[in-house]
């Protein structure tokens, strides 16, 4: 079970070099696919860099409106304005609802105009 995401990059990692030694062993007379192992390996180079984006909490949108992603420091922000309500909590927590508003939506407006956002 993957559990991080550092876990998460590391499965990657194995299956791009599992991906690559495959295709290395694959005789040249049936290498009319040469070069598909590159695009895959693209293609999972963009979900590493993905997740590298979730753990920095630099993507805000996950799937079509079913996830908001925070980073934790930043979910900490929202539960002490919660637990105590003072103004000076209460306005940190607003800017960091602000900001992350900001970014889905602006994400959001992407996916609208079919710029590719991964899952």
């Amino acid at each position: 079970m993957i559990t991080d995401i550092e876990t998460a990059r590391d499965k990657l990692a194995d299956a791009i070099w599992w991906l690559k030694g495959f295709a290395a062993a694959r005789p040249a007379s049936i290498d009319e696919g040469a070069g598909e192992h590159l695009r895959l390996e693209s293609q999972l180079n963009d979900v590493r860099i993905f997740l590298t984006h979730i753990n920095n909490a630099s993507v805000r949108r996950m799937g079509d409106e079913t996830a908001v992603i925070l980073s934790f420091a930043e979910f900490e922000r929202l539960v002490d304005a919660v637990r105590v309500p003072r103004q000076s909590e209460v306005k940190v927590a607003r800017q960091v609802i602000e900001d992350v508003l900001a970014q889905y939506r602006a994400e959001d407006l992407a996916a609208r105009r079919g710029d590719e956002i991964p899952f």
